[in-house]
């Protein structure tokens, strides 16, 4: 048995063992407890381990990795609490974050605050257990942010709401995003106007408006920038581009507080005239727009002047359409480029009768060559040196003979076959007959009259033009000086360089070149020079205000002039008058062509004139046209097919 002695001592030890044991674990609770708060401190709260998370560190663990930030509001006590991841949202330092409410309200953006009061009193007034909404933050650097909130509604049974807990994320980039998508579909990208699509919301909201306030009315206008097209191929597309931003500033300054401007696309502009009167105030606009671009804009390195047509289309209450304003402005927009370019044309419903004629004719062209719908008309040109006609050449002119509209000039069908490859076929059609014509007329030689023919735009750019011209005068047996190409200056200023070079191609093959309608274009003496040109045509309606317009008078002076010194031959175009001829013998004009000396003849009746004329020594005096009814400067008409003839 132990002594007392013994046993006494091992109670002591016992007890001294208990006390270190509890000291040492005292020890070791306060050291957790000063590493639990020295992790706190480094990590804002979140904890490394579950070892380490206190009891009241609610969701800091788990929500230590999310990316979204966890909220709980206590809706009575009007308590909130935040995961980790809010501060690091709205850039907060590792502080403990306020618990009342006015951590999320005193954050919110001042002009959202009102319509997030209206929508959280209508969630919880409600019996819904979804909560949501979304607006703008401040974040403590000062800048907003755009949160979206989402959440449960926790209810007592009689539906009052008393918690809610959720998550809140970070959409700014998210939103940044659709707002740069949305402007992108809607908006220009080059020049940040509107763009078609938003343009005809625009004028469907416009459309809407007059509805709704009767007198309230509006007008469109389509702006087009006028031979844009040459602009940009000769300048490059960088400065047509710069060019388009520096016609939009200038709209920008025609337009009225209140109006709109859109770019429809290309070198196209809509002008929105919001409260308009009448007409004459969306043509003051017009006037506006049209001084605005006489200033030169800066292009690169360029001074660049430009012109622009314009249609115009007043509000109609019978149209509910916006893509219908924009046709019509459109269809006034192309009678105004029709009518000379650098002006406007009001829409008026004649219009669109126009447009279903020319869609109507467009279907009909095709295959009409095919038909042998088309013939050709000759005017005589004359040579009245020493007060002697002599009879040189011929213009063929073009005309239609439509099986059910009658016979059609060249206006009415050749801007459609332009639009449509149909241009060059019926071009070298009419190349190839007033060839074969011509050599009937007249065999070569010295003396043998000459032709000459229209020839469009997209003929003269045509790379296969030569070669066609040379397989047309090889099988008509016609030498290449008795064919001419009359070309206007506006043919010419679409693509001076593709066209001088074809026309240099020709005449190195002896076909010449005659300038039709000179006076009429923009930049004749320019580049008059530069051409393999050999004769200038002197537009008709100088020459027949001579006697009535010293300014016309002086036009047709210096034309004959230029020509002169250019080395040049000149013909008179709608020559009527005695007066008129008179005249032009006086300036030294010898070329001569009009109803004076000739109508436009069939090609009987032009083989029948040179058999005349050689039997004169090719002379014609005026008892030989009017024994052929060709004389007298009226407009006759003759017999044929269906032909009422109208000269060129």
């Amino acid at each position: 048995m132990a002594s007392p002695l013994l046993t006494a001592s091992a109670a002591i030890l016992a007890t001294f063992a208990l006390c270190f044991v509890g000291w040492r674990s005292r020890r070791l609770e306060r050291e957790l407890r000063e590493t639990r708060e020295h992790l706190a401190l480094v990590t804002g709260g979140a904890a490394g381990t579950t070892s380490i998370v206190a009891a009241d560190d609610w969701l800091t663990f788990p929500a230590s990795n999310a990316q979204d930030a966890l909220w709980d509001w206590d809706v009575a006590a009007d308590r909130m609490r935040f995961s980790q991841r809010w501060r690091e949202v709205v850039g907060l330092g590792p502080v403990e974050v306020h618990r009342s409410t006015q951590e999320w309200w005193g954050r919110v953006h001042p002009s959202d605050r009102g319509q997030l009061e209206v929508d959280i009193a209508a969630q919880l007034a409600g019996a819904g257990t979804r909560f949501a909404a979304e607006h703008r933050i401040r974040h403590e650097a000062g800048h907003w942010l755009r949160l979206q909130w989402t959440g449960v509604i926790i209810r007592e049974p009689n539906a009052t709401a008393v918690r809610i807990a959720g998550s809140v994320r970070d959409v700014t980039a998210l939103h940044a995003a659709a707002e740069r998508q949305r402007h992108e579909a809607l908006y220009d990208s080059l020049t940040g106007l509107p763009n078609r699509a938003l343009a005809i919301d625009l004028v469907r909201r416009a459309i809407k408006r007059t509805m709704r306030q009767g007198e309230r009315r509006f007008a469109a206008l389509l702006v087009d920038v006028d031979r844009f097209n040459l602009l940009n191929d000769s300048l490059g597309h960088q400065a047509g581009d710069e060019l388009l931003r520096g016609v939009a500033l200038r709209l920008a300054t025609a337009i009225r507080p209140g109006d709109v401007i859109a770019r429809l696309g290309g070198d196209e502009f809509l002008l929105l005239l919001d409260e308009i009167s009448d007409f004459t105030d969306a043509e003051s606009v017009a006037d506006r727009v049209k001084l605005v671009l006489t200033e030169p804009i800066r292009v690169l390195s360029h001074d660049v002047v430009v012109s622009a047509s314009i249609g115009i289309v007043l509000h109609d209450p019978a149209q509910e359409q916006p893509t219908d304003y924009l046709r019509d402005a459109e269809l006034a927009m192309q009678g105004a480029k029709r009518a000379g370019r650098a002006r406007h044309e009001r829409f008026v419903p004649e219009m669109r009768d126009g447009v279903r004629r020319r869609m109507s004719l467009e279907q009909d062209l095709r295959g009409a060559i095919d038909r042998s719908e088309f013939f050709l008309l000759y005017q005589p040109i004359w040579d009245t040196r020493d007060g002697i006609e002599r009879l040189v050449g011929f213009e063929a002119l073009a005309r239609w003979n439509h099986p059910t509209k009658g016979t059609l000039g060249p206006g009415e069908f050749v801007p459609i076959a332009e639009e449509t490859d149909s241009i060059i076929t019926l071009g070298l059609w009419a190349i190839g007959r007033a060839c074969r014509d011509v050599r009937e007329f007249a065999a070569n030689g010295p003396g043998a009259p000459w032709v000459s023919v229209n020839i469009a735009r997209r003929q003269l750019t045509d790379s296969r033009l030569a070669t066609a011209i040379d397989e047309i005068l090889h099988l008509t047996d016609l030498d290449a000086s008795r064919l001419k190409l009359e070309v206007t200056e506006n043919t010419i200023l679409d693509d001076e360089g593709r066209s001088r070079a074809m026309l240099e191609t020709l005449r190195d093959r002896g076909v010449r070149a005659l300038m039709d309608d000179f006076g009429t274009g923009h930049a004749s003496l320019s580049y008059l020079h530069r051409l393999p040109i050999t004769t200038i045509k002197i537009d008709r309606y100088f020459v027949g205000r001579m006697d009535v317009s010293p300014e016309c008078l002086e036009i047709v002076r210096s034309i004959v002039a230029l020509a002169r010194s250019l080395g040049m031959d000149v013909v008179a175009e709608g020559v009527e008058q005695e007066a008129q001829l008179t005249q032009l013998r006086e300036l030294g004009c010898h070329g001569v062509q009009g109803f004076l000396l000739g109508r436009p003849l069939l090609a009987e009746e032009s083989r029948a004139l040179v058999a005349a004329v050689a039997g004169q020594g090719g002379y014609c005096p005026r008892s030989v046209l009017r024994d052929l009814g060709l004389a007298g400067g009226h407009r006759h008409s003759v017999e044929g097919p269906s032909v009422e003839i109208v000269e060129a």
